[in-house]
Parts: C-alpha cells; sequence; structure tokens
C-alpha cells in the first residue's frame, strides 16, 4: 500500500487531506513507508462521529481534544441484508404469483422448486432483474449445484413443503382462524415442543395437519393445501400401519391429526371422504380410551386424589378437547349423511371442556359431564357453559334427534297402530324438544359472538325445523297429536325467521372465521324452506338468503363439492 501511495503523488496528497477533515493524522511506520491506520479497533466517540481514528492510546486525538473518556468495544452488531437480497425475494414471489395466476400445468413442480430455494443466491439488483423469468409459464431451469435428498424414513414427512418464514405465518393464521372453531390445542403448549429439532413423527404429523387447514383458509397459502394434504394423509397411513393407536399412553397428536384432516376434508374433500376420516379418528380415541377420561377408577383419576401435583392439567384437558371433537365431528356429520355413529354415548365418563380463557392459562377447571346437563329439566336453573361444551351438547342433540327419526322408520315397519309405540314416539319428541328450548334459551343471553357459539345457535334453531319434519314423516296420528302438530308449525315458522337473523349476523365474522360444518344446518333450512311454503309466504325470500349464504361459504371450499350443488338439484 506505502509503495502505491509514494507511486501516486496525487492520491496520497488527498489521502492525507481527508485525514485531516476527519480529525485524525495517519501515522509513519519505522521503515518510512505511511500507513492508512494504526492497527487495533477504532472507539466508540470515533464510530459515533463518522470520523477516522488515529487509534492512539490510552486516548486517541478526538477524544483528547475533545476531553471524553476513550472507550473501545469487541462486540458488533451483526450486519444486515446483503445488496440486492430483498430484491432477489421480491422477483421470485412475483414469478410464483404469475404461476398461481396462470394455472400452468407444472404449478406443483414450480411451487417446491421455488420454497425450497433455500440456498438463495443474493445478487445485485441488476443480476435479480435479468435473472427474472421472462415467459409466463414459469419454465426457470432448477439450480444446479444442489445435492440430491437423502431417502427419508416412510413416516418422515417431505422437506421443503414450507420453509421456516412460511411455517410461523402458518401457525398464527391457525390459532387465529381454525382455533376458534376446533379448540384442541394449548397455544403455549405448542410452541414449546413445535421448537424442538427431535419431534416425533405424530408431532411433527400434527404441524402438517395443522398447516394443511390454515393453507385452506387462506388466499396467500391456498396453493400449498393440496400437497400438504397428501402429505399429512401419507404420515397418518404410516402411523396407523405402525401403531394402531391400541394403547392408552399414545400420543394425542395423531388423533389431533386426525380431527384436523377430517375437518379439511368435509370442507375440500367431500362429506362422506369426512365421515369415513371421522370414523378412523373415533375407533383411535376409543383404542386410546380417552371416553373414561374422568372415570372414578381410572388411574389419571387416582394419581389426582392422590396428589395433584402428579396431574398434568394441561395435558388432560387436551385429551378431553381431542375427545370431544372427534365426538362432534362423529355427530355432525353423521347427521349430514343420514349415517350411523361410531362413538356410544352410553360409555363416555369424560367430562366436558372447560372455559377456553382458564385452558390457555394452565389453570384446572372441575366442569360438568354430559349427562348430567342433558337430564336438566326445563324449569331448573340452567347455568352457561364454555363455548365448546354447547357444540358438543347440541351434537347430542342432533345425534339423538337423527336416532329419533331412525327409530320411527323402523317403528312404522314392523308395528301398525301400537299406542304404546306411539306413545313412546311423543315421549322422545317431547323431550327433546324440551332440551332444545333449553338450550336457546341459554345461548339467546349469551353476550359473546364467536364461530362456536354462533354455530350453536344456528344448529338449535334448525333442529326445531327437523323435528318438525319428523313429525310429518308419522302416518299413525291422533286427534290430540294433530293439534299438537300445529302448534310446533308456529315453533318453526318463529325458528326458521330466527335463523335467517343469525346468517345475517353471522356474515360480521368473515369467510375464514365461519364454522366450517355451518352448510350442515343451512341444507337442512334449504330443505324445509323448499317443501314449506305453505307455512310462512316469507319463505322464498329465506331460502334466497340461505342459498346467498351458501355461495359465500363456497369461496373457501371447492365448488364441486359444495353442499349448494346438491341444494339446486
Amino acid at each position: 500500500m506505502g509503495t502505491d501511495l509514494l507511486a501516486s503523488p496525487c492520491r496520497h496528497v488527498l489521502l492525507l487531506n481527508f485525514e485531516m477533515k476527519s480529525g485524525t493524522v495517519s501515522s509513519t511506520s519505522p521503515n518510512g513507508h505511511s500507513s492508512r491506520q494504526r492497527p487495533g479497533s477504532a472507539c466508540e466517540e470515533c464510530r459515533r462521529r463518522k470520523v477516522r481514528c488515529d487509534r492512539q492510546r490510552p486516548q486517541c486525538q478526538v477524544c483528547y481534544e475533545s476531553g471524553l473518556e476513550c472507550k473501545i468495544s469487541t462486540t458488533r452488531l451483526p450486519r444486515g441484508p446483503r445488496k440486492g437480497q430483498l430484491r432477489t425475494l421480491r422477483t421470485r414471489i412475483a414469478a410464483l404469483e404469475r404461476c398461481l395466476a396462470d394455472r400452468h400445468p407444472e404449478i406443483d413442480r414450480q411451487v417446491n422448486a421455488l420454497l425450497e430455494g433455500t440456498d438463495l443466491e443474493y445478487e445485485s439488483e441488476e443480476d435479480a432483474i435479468r435473472d427474472q423469468p421472462q415467459s409466463r409459464d414459469c419454465t426457470e431451469s432448477p439450480k444446479s449445484g444442489t445435492g440430491t435428498k437423502s431417502p427419508q424414513s416412510p413416516g418422515l414427512p417431505r422437506s421443503g413443503l414450507v420453509n421456516e418464514l412460511m411455517r410461523a405465518d402458518l401457525d398464527q393464521l391457525y390459532f387465529d382462524r381454525v382455533h376458534p372453531f376446533a379448540p384442541i390445542l394449548q397455544r403455549w403448549r405448542y410452541h414449546m415442543w413445535s421448537k424442538q429439532q427431535n419431534k416425533s413423527e405424530a408431532q411433527s404429523c400434527l404441524q402438517y395437519a395443522m398447516w394443511t387447514i390454515a393453507a385452506s383458509l387462506s388466499a396467500q397459502f391456498r396453493a400449498l393445501r393440496d400437497p400438504l394434504y397428501q402429505e399429512t394423509r401419507r404420515i397418518l397411513d404410516t402411523l396407523d400401519s405402525q401403531n394402531p393407536g391400541t394403547d392408552a399412553s399414545a400420543g394425542i397428536e395423531q388423533a389431533q391429526a386426525w380431527v384436523l384432516v377430517c375437518i379439511y376434508e368435509y370442507m375440500q374433500v367431500s362429506s362422506l371422504q369426512a365421515w369415513m376420516s371421522a370414523g378412523r379418528c373415533c375407533r383411535l380415541v376409543l383404542g386410546m380410551r380417552l371416553y373414561e377420561l374422568d372415570d372414578p377408577n381410572s388411574p389419571v383419576m387416582i394419581a389426582k386424589d392422590q396428589e395433584t401435583s402428579l396431574v398434568d392439567w394441561t395435558g388432560l384437558e387436551e385429551r378431553r378437547r381431542t375427545f370431544w371433537m372427534a365426538y362432534s365431528l362423529d355427530r355432525f356429520i353423521s347427521f349430514h349423511n343420514s349415517l350411523p355413529f361410531t362413538l356410544n354415548e352410553q360409555l363416555i365418563a369424560t367430562r366436558l371442556p372447560g372455559p377456553e380463557e382458564e385452558f390457555q392459562a394452565g389453570q384446572p377447571v372441575v366442569t360438568q359431564y354430559l349427562p348430567e346437563v342433558m337430564t336438566k329439566a326445563s324449569n331448573d336453573s340452567v347455568h352457561p357453559i364454555s363455548s365448546f361444551s354447547e357444540c358438543v351438547v347440541l351434537a347430542t342433540i342432533c345425534g339423538r334427534a337423527l336416532s329419533h327419526r331412525q327409530k320411527v322408520a323402523v317403528e312404522q315397519l314392523s308395528i301398525s297402530g301400537d299406542v304404546a309405540v306411539f306413545e313412546g314416539f311423543w315421549t322422545r319428541h317431547q323431550w327433546l324438544h324440551e332440551r332444545l328450548n333449553c338450550r336457546i334459551r341459554v345461548l339467546s343471553v349469551s353476550p359473546q359472538v364467536d364461530p362456536m357459539l354462533m354455530f350453536a345457535r344456528i344448529v338449535a334453531q334448525t333442529m326445531v325445523l327437523f323435528l318438525h319434519s319428523v313429525l310429518e314423516s308419522i302416518t299413525w296420528k291422533t286427534g290430540d297429536h294433530l293439534l299438537g302438530i300445529i302448534e310446533y308449525e308456529r315453533l318453526c315458522v318463529m325458528a326458521a325467521h330466527e335463523v335467517v337473523n343469525l346468517i345475517k349476523l353471522q356474515g360480521q365474522l368473515g369467510y375464514f372465521k365461519v364454522h366450517p360444518l355451518t352448510p350442515i344446518p343451512l341444507m337442512m333450512c334449504t330443505e324445509f324452506f323448499a317443501g314449506h311454503g305453505y307455512l310462512d309466504v316469507g319463505f322464498d325470500g329465506m331460502l334466497q338468503e340461505v342459498l346467498a349464504c351458501l355461495g359465500d361459504l363456497d369461496r373457501v371450499k371447492n365448488a364441486p363439492h359444495s353442499p349448494r350443488g346438491s341444494v339446486s338439484a
């Protein structure tokens, strides 16, 4: 460096002038050659002023003239992003968006190629513009030099579908849009184990199931829902073959993944496929014996009686909520298809889920058993329960109403004109109406407006219409019972108007926050409005309101599997 400066006098003079303006003087080495700076680190004051430090010790010239203490810091902040890095990422995102807009046949391959770019080259902005794909078919050649992937275990998820930033975004989407109607995860607990490097296969499968349903409720990640779903099903099938779920100590994550897959399949595949997956999920929770979590003779309850600190309350509530989600899906989706249930209500010895606030805070709460809520008389004081528990109770009423109609069909085939059978039918019918009136009364005073409560309120009013259709199906009617049917018709008209009002209120939640099983009661309403126009002249307008709501829900569903199509047919 010194030789170059002596060979170029002009450059040497300019350098000396710059150093003098900065308040520093270049030192001269023993051999007579000038050096730009003394060895060592610049002090903090010179760095703050952005001037050249002469590195004199114990005090540089700038600090000496300013009367300040000359401090040197050895820790340095990391450098910012390299030049062109942000522009490179923007161009890659733009290329991906063009692929999604054109719906190219090779879109899946291109999406994976763009998202798996972990070794992105942060070139300059000019290079980024030059490398931007020019054609609209996104036929960018893959990067060379990337080694082939090592074969993975059949149960492990395939890497590269989502990167680290997308995982964080999908996790946030899940807790914002999915958790309100599937509250089976404790957020803090999930974030703790999700950051671990060595997760179990069931935990990785649960993450993929979470990302699958979160992507289906996002306009940004919608293109990823199918590959994520296929990967989730592949891991689930592998886990089911390795662990049939007959051990009560098995990981709960596998059952939770099946719950989310069942909801996704009802939204995006078909109700029949969702019913089959709900059956697999229910058999899994049966094998894990989640139906007897609060049995006084179970090991968990015995341990709680002996030592309260030994019980993992949060883990116990997660298992409890997973069971009740499987139970609700079994009831609601079976009701949609008029098919038998998998879980037997008479065997359940698990308490209802607790309030969401206590669950997220990890606070233990003792809740009621389902029979305690179902057997309360209509004149008893009924206390509000959590939104999740309300959905469980309504799912139970739906299940009993469906069994009521199926039993009527069998009774009319086997026994005709039997007074005892007819009286038994009216006893069941009136009992169901009392339970519905009780839940409607409780829900009407609830100040909350969340997806689960809104869904429960719509289901409760719709079941009034369903029970009236059961009344119309009987062939043996007496004069007294005909008067009762007329009274039930009046209740149906009131329930129909309330359903339409709730649909309008539900519109405030937005497309992505409506409960995904909402088409089940709406389908029932459309069938009732179409066939009972004689009850109210406004049913035609109500039918259009419900169809419009189903059309809005189609925005977050696959159109070929939309329930609206079957209604129109």
